[in-house]
């Protein structure tokens, strides 16, 4: 499969494009702006970056555009397109979907999925609960948004059960409003806190609150046939009033 990402260098994005890369697909991406540390990890792995989001990038013909949340059908003052590919993709009919989403189809199907959710820490505890796993021997796999040292890569499939990744509240896509981390169905959440955050798109705490509500609602029972578990800090008042909505 090729898969061609709009909005590659995000922690985000570009740590899914090392893993379909790892996975043996085809990977190119386009950005505003390609810079280090993730453009240089994206060219190691033998990614092709273009710069921009022109329309020529059709040309490309991938099987599917991965779409970041970057993106938007948002005019310039002139009233040109911010995102020319896009719209020529909606134009054409042409497949695409949301990162999230393409994580949770091709990625994490069958995995032990720990998400790590907070509004801080969540990229050191999803490092470090990684890096413990790894030297268990439990050959895990992840998604960190940033790079470990330890590592050396912000992602990895892994060849164990298990895959820890960063669990991000902002939206999924412009077509897509939910939390990322909604996508990822894990059998344990782990919520080191929660505050007030990303004003751009949430109006209050409370809005907040509920897409965390959603999170937990699809982690699993912990009954004698389930394995869910949900790890919550139990001294945040906000986190108390997500497990009782």
């Amino acid at each position: 499969m090729h898969i061609h990402i709009l909005g590659i260098c995000g922690t985000f994005m570009g740590g899914l494009a090392a893993l379909a890369r790892e996975a043996g697909h085809k990977v190119s991406g386009c950005d505003a702006g390609v810079y280090p540390p993730m453009s240089d990890q994206l060219r190691a792995l033998g990614i092709d970056l273009i710069e921009g989001f022109g329309a020529e990038q059709l040309a490309l013909q991938p099987d599917v555009f991965v779409v970041g949340n970057v993106v938007s059908r948002a005019h310039l003052a002139d009233g040109t397109p911010k995102f020319p590919l896009m719209e020529a993709i909606l134009d054409a009919g042409l497949p695409y979907t949301s990162g999230p989403q393409w994580l949770s189809e091709q990625v994490l199907q069958g995995r032990h999925v720990i998400a790590i959710a907070g509004t801080h820490g969540k990229t050191t505890t999803t490092a470090m609960t990684s890096w413990i796993l790894h030297t268990a021997g439990l050959q895990p796999g992840f998604l960190v948004g940033g790079v470990p040292l330890n590592f050396g890569v912000s992602a990895r499939l892994g060849q164990g059960k298990t895959f820890v990744i960063e669990a991000d509240e902002y939206d999924t896509a412009f077509f897509d409003k939910r939390s990322k981390f909604v996508h990822y169905r894990p059998r344990t959440a782990v919520l080191n806190n929660l505050e007030f955050d990303h004003a751009d798109i949430f109006d209050d705490l409370a809005a907040i609150e509920r897409q965390f509500h959603h999170l937990v609602r699809t982690v699993p029972g912990a009954g004698a046939q389930g394995s869910g578990r949900v790890v919550v800090n139990g001294l945040e008042e906000s986190l108390a009033r997500v497990l009782h909505m």
